[in-house]
């Protein structure tokens, strides 16, 4: 499937759901309201009535809230926040893939000089019109070449 084959699938998935949210959302209102006109025709009356079918209704969502909060947590972090959490495993995830093995150990055995020349290096760049343009002229090729083999991987057309 191509990535226009895999837009079009996400987005009817996401209309399908949100339509699905719709046709319950009317359910749930329809049976308030008719749990409502069963209250109000009792000694209970409009007032009533009206505050047990919105209490009932308030409670309904935190108990389905309190439900997805519990599910949703989970008790042992995935690897993928494990290796968030890990300042060394996140920078040695990122400059791996560019810069290599080599590097990528140096930066991991010198993080303080690794952060006081990132840092220099911004300030410069950003002090300096002629070096943003050269690191913008530079950069580019290499960002346009990732951007066009990012959306080859999404296309089977290889």
């Amino acid at each position: 499937m191509n990535i226009k084959g895999k837009i079009a699938a996400a987005y009817t998935g996401h209309l399908l759901a949100w339509l699905m949210v719709l046709v319950l959302l009317a359910g749930l209102l329809f049976c308030a309201w008719g749990v409502y006109l069963l209250l109000a025709a009792t000694a209970v009356g409009p007032a009533g009535a009206a505050l047990i079918v919105g209490g009932g209704l308030m409670g309904l969502v935190l108990l389905v809230g309190l439900i997805v909060f519990l599910s949703t947590r989970s008790s042992t972090p995935s690897k993928a926040q494990q290796l968030r959490q890990n300042p060394d495993n996140m920078l040695e995830q990122q400059i791996r893939p560019i810069l290599g093995d080599k590097a990528t150990n140096w930066a991991k055995q010198n993080t303080g000089i690794t952060l006081v020349g990132a840092l220099s290096a911004g300030v410069l760049i950003a002090a300096n019109p002629r070096l943003r343009k050269l690191m913008y002229d530079t950069a580019r090729p290499l960002v346009a070449r990732k951007a066009f083999q990012a959306l080859q991987s999404f296309s089977d057309n290889d």
